[in-house]
């Protein structure tokens, strides 16, 4: 079992991650309309703001790792849901 030193650091990674994220790659879409608090359940509470279509392509990207992880079954199709197999980046893929 992981230590709680690492179990807090590893929340606090994620929401500075976060933030990074939302930060260096607004959408210019409208100001923040929801927030993703990473919080432990007794400890500090971390809370990014997110533009609309930051919410889009964050859930694109859960959706994406989750169908990713599946296909990596052995009943799987082994297929990359972020690009599809082919290995290219972006929309236009």
């Amino acid at each position: 079992m992981r230590e709680a030193d690492d179990i807090e650091a590893a929340a606090a990674g994620l929401a500075v991650a976060l933030q990074e994220l939302c930060e260096t790659y607004p959408t210019d879409d409208g100001p923040a309309v929801a927030s993703l608090i990473v919080q432990l359940h007794d400890g500090p509470r971390h809370v990014v703001a997110v533009q609309p279509g930051q919410l889009s392509w964050l859930l694109r990207l859960v959706m994406d790792e989750t169908a990713t992880c599946s296909n990596a079954h052995a009943d799987g199709n082994r297929m990359c849901a972020h690009c599809e197999g082919t290995g290219r980046v972006g929309w236009d893929r």
